[in-house]
């Protein structure tokens, strides 16, 4: 658990990121060591998006291409009791 105020659901609907897939994930690694759980959803990627993100995230799933529904389906997966939704392009990578 991270807080107080729950268990925190990290969900990174994704399309096509196979290039920054593996960096955007690993920024994460110090939240998922503290009990955040990832959860990509790939939205039917023709590159290997998805078996990158798989060592990288709690989960990757497969969801609709639409990127809200995407983010639906990854709330409705997810186990937390807080959400943030990120997009793999724009968060900061080193």
């Amino acid at each position: 658990m991270l807080c107080d105020t729950g268990r925190l659901s990290i969900v990174i609907p994704v399309l096509d990121e196979a290039a920054i897939i593996t960096a955007a994930l690993q920024a994460l690694a110090p939240l998922r060591a503290r009990g955040a759980e990832v959860i990509v959803v790939d939205g039917g990627s023709s590159d290997c998006t998805a078996a990158l993100a798989r060592p990288f995230a709690d989960r990757v799933i497969t969801g609709p291409y639409n990127r809200g529904a995407a983010m639906n389906a990854g709330a409705a997966a997810a186990g937390g009791d807080v959400f943030i939704f990120l997009h793999a392009r724009m968060m900061p990578i080193a």
